[in-house]
């Protein structure tokens, strides 16, 4: 069933917002978690500046935690309507000024960067090595040092 939910879009509408993400009533009567790095490809400081109570959303089940609650993503979503070739849900009533700007009008919110903010450069195998000789040296320095200052005390 859980993989029946991932191929679809669903409706939903927010029923709770949490400085982490926000609580999003499905069509199908289950509620669940839009975290708030799902939320936009753009940073979000805070929630309530994307989204608002009674807001109705476009979400996709990215899955499910450990409890059997739903992990939905609005940022997958978007994605997915721009890959079927569908065009982009229309903004609810009463949703906030970020959501509703033209295509070709400026954006409320700069993007800062292209890369998402948490995402980390990969290391090379070189790197990771040159790393760990690097904070195995300074171990290895420090701990000489104390044995000096010992031996001097």
């Amino acid at each position: 069933m859980a993989e029946e939910h991932r191929i679809k879009l669903t409706e939903g509408i927010v029923i709770k917002i949490v400085p982490f993400g926000a609580f999003v009533k499905t069509d199908t009567n289950e509620v669940g978690l839009v975290h708030i790095s799902e939320i936009s490809d753009t940073y979000v400081k805070d929630v309530n500046q994307f989204l608002k109570e009674g807001d109705k959303v476009i979400v996709r089940v990215i899955g499910r935690n450990k409890d059997g609650k739903l992990n939905l993503s609005i940022k997958a979503a978007k994605a997915a309507g721009v890959a079927d070739g569908t065009p982009a849900a229309p903004a609810p009533e009463g949703s906030s000024p970020a959501q509703t700007s033209a295509p070709g009008a400026p954006s409320a919110r700069p993007s800062y960067n292209s890369r998402p903010f948490h995402e980390k450069p990969v290391l090379s195998p070189f790197d990771m090595m040159m790393k760990r000789y690097l904070q195995d040296s300074q171990e290895c320095q420090v701990d000489k040092k104390k044995r000096t200052e010992r031996k001097r005390g």
